[in-house]
């Protein structure tokens, strides 16, 4: 079936979204990339734009595919590949992906390998291991009644499709592939993975959802040819990818950084109904403004289906205040209430953003409106503040998103 829907990709055309710093867009055919300049076909015109100034350049006709691939590799540089077969010894490793076919590298450039197929009930434990600080390999297997993962800690020397040969407390353990569902590689201590270093700063991520970090992309006819964080030149069906982002180290997300002041006042409006039935500091506790999830804490944000990893979720009466040190060019997001309770009646909240005290943006949002995109420039602004407010004088539906909300790092500041 994967092999199919690509196939039909690389007969469409490579009509390209570009998203630029300023917050321009161009749409037309992309006939070329070099460490210099994009450029496309635009209504029939060349229109060279500097690399330095894109953001993000988007497949509009590549369609999100399922692969049935159960292996997936996850390289140190934070890449995640699928494969379909992977073998490893104490110095190397080969595999076969579908994305650009065979890769052969160091063990040091790989984290961890998943062997069988993604299993959603395992999903926190298997994130649980990845980010585990470990000198020693873990190797995770599925508990006989199905109910999560275990591990053993110990010396991963070889791993063949037919079996992994595991060193505890210095005896040979033979185990069968089949039994293993996955194994993370253990790292000096001190090291850190997935992180974007400035050696990989462009993230390609392809229809079937897997993610590519790269040094550097230039374009060979329909193959985009990358630098891999390991050191190897890899060539990519254009149509194969979804998406090219090249906004590392030009944006910082508003949710990472540390807020000057984050005031809550209450949940309710002062003389209402049910002010002051809940002590303030439980109604903090409960109500306070959330990082990249919802107030309860148990999901992402959600704007009619469409699901953000990053942003703020903040009930009012809130105020938040960050310090910019003028270091921003502009800021971006989408704004509107939480699908969690946008449809529960005809509401609203009220969103103040200002910059060194004046206005920025400032509207009245209804808890049916459709999410809106919302764009305002930085320049020269030292404290940006976001005042979150009850909008009808109730607090009901009051879980504003300020959805991937992203600051444009000005040129001259590093």
């Amino acid at each position: 079936m994967l092999l199919l829907t690509l196939l039909a990709a690389l007969l469409a055309p490579t009509d390209s979204k570009i998203s630029m710093l300023g917050g321009q867009a161009h749409s037309g055919i992309l006939t070329a990339i070099s460490n210099s300049d994009v450029e496309i076909s635009e209504n029939g015109t060349s229109v060279k734009l500097p690399i330095d100034d894109v953001m993000m350049i988007e497949f509009p006709a590549t369609a999100s595919a399922n692969s049935d691939e159960s292996q997936m590799l996850f390289f140190t540089d934070g890449s995640q590949v699928r494969g379909t077969s992977f073998v490893r010894t104490a110095k190397s490793l080969t595999a076969h992906t579908i994305l650009f076919g065979a890769v052969d590298a160091d063990v040091d450039a790989i984290h961890a390998v998943r062997l069988q197929t993604d299993n959603p009930s395992y999903a926190q434990q298997w994130n649980t291991f990845l980010k585990r600080e470990s000198e020693k390999d873990n190797l995770v297997v599925a508990k006989r009644d199905g109910s999560g993962l275990d591990f053993l800690a110990g010396i991963v020397s070889t791993v063949s499709a037919e079996k992994v040969e595991f060193l505890l407390d210095g005896e040979t353990i033979l185990v069968p592939a089949d039994r293993v569902y996955g194994i993370v590689f253990g790292q000096p201590a001190g090291s850190k993975n997935g992180t974007n270093g400035p050696n990989v700063a462009i993230q390609l991520t392809s229809a079937a959802g897997e993610v590519l970090k790269v040094r550097t992309i230039t374009l060979e006819g329909d193959q985009l040819v990358a630098e891999s964080g390991w050191g190897k030149n890899l060539s990519i069906p254009l149509n194969q990818l979804q998406k090219i982002d090249l906004s590392s180290g030009r944006i910082q997300f508003l949710s990472d950084m540390p807020a000057l002041v984050e005031r809550f006042d209450g949940v309710d409006p002062e003389n209402s109904l049910f002010a002051g039935l809940i002590d303030s500091e439980q109604q903090k506790l409960l109500f306070g403004p959330q990082r990249n999830m919802t107030i309860e804490r148990q999901s992402k944000l959600r704007l009619r289906g469409r699901e953000f990893a990053k942003g703020l979720c903040i009930h009012s009466r809130s105020e938040m205040q960050w310090a910019l040190e003028k270091r921003f060019s502009a800021m971006e997001c989408v704004v509107g209430v939480d699908d969690e309770v946008a449809f529960n009646g005809m509401h609203a909240v009220a969103l103040k953003i200002t910059g060194d005290g004046t206005v920025l943006y400032e509207k009245l949002i209804a808890a049916t409106d459709d999410p809106l995109p919302v764009r305002f420039s930085l320049e020269g602004i030292a404290t940006l503040t976001i005042l979150v407010d009850f909008g009808d004088g109730s607090s009901v539906c009051d879980w504003l998103d300020i959805a991937d909300a992203r600051l444009v790092i000005a040129k001259d500041k590093p």
